[in-house]
């Protein structure tokens, strides 16, 4: 519980922070938020890779788990493609992009916010 009023906290911070332009930054015009992500990413691999006792589990999983991601990606998949039809303001291929990031927003809202815009992105 202490955790997640901690990160709300620092949300509601960063919000303030950036409507009352306290940081004198233009985050909009910077690739900052890209390159942040790209370290993420590195030091998550790298950790990931660095444990050995990660990689053998991987290696003693039942190979008839793999349809469980499977299932998972053509379910979201053909759930954002349904949803296109009720938005008629959206194309198939912005919700197929938002569906495709998994609940991982923290990469994916990035690449949207890029090449369609803050709305979608959001």
């Amino acid at each position: 519980m202490k955790g997640s009023l901690v990160i709300v906290a620092f949300f509601i911070l960063g919000t303030l922070t950036g409507v009352f332009k306290l940081i004198p930054y233009d985050f909009a015009q910077s690739k900052l938020s890209y390159y942040a992500l790209a370290a993420l990413m590195f030091f998550v691999g790298f950790s990931i890779g660095n444990d050995s006792k990660t990689l053998k589990s991987f290696r003693s999983l039942n190979p008839r788990l793999v349809m469980l991601p499977v299932t998972t990606i053509l379910g979201t998949l053909t759930g954002s493609a349904l949803t296109s039809l009720m938005l008629p303001h959206r194309t198939l291929t912005d919700c197929l992009a938002v569906g495709a990031g998994f609940g991982y927003y923290s990469l994916s809202s990035i690449f949207i916010t890029e090449y369609k815009g803050a709305e979608l992105g959001t």
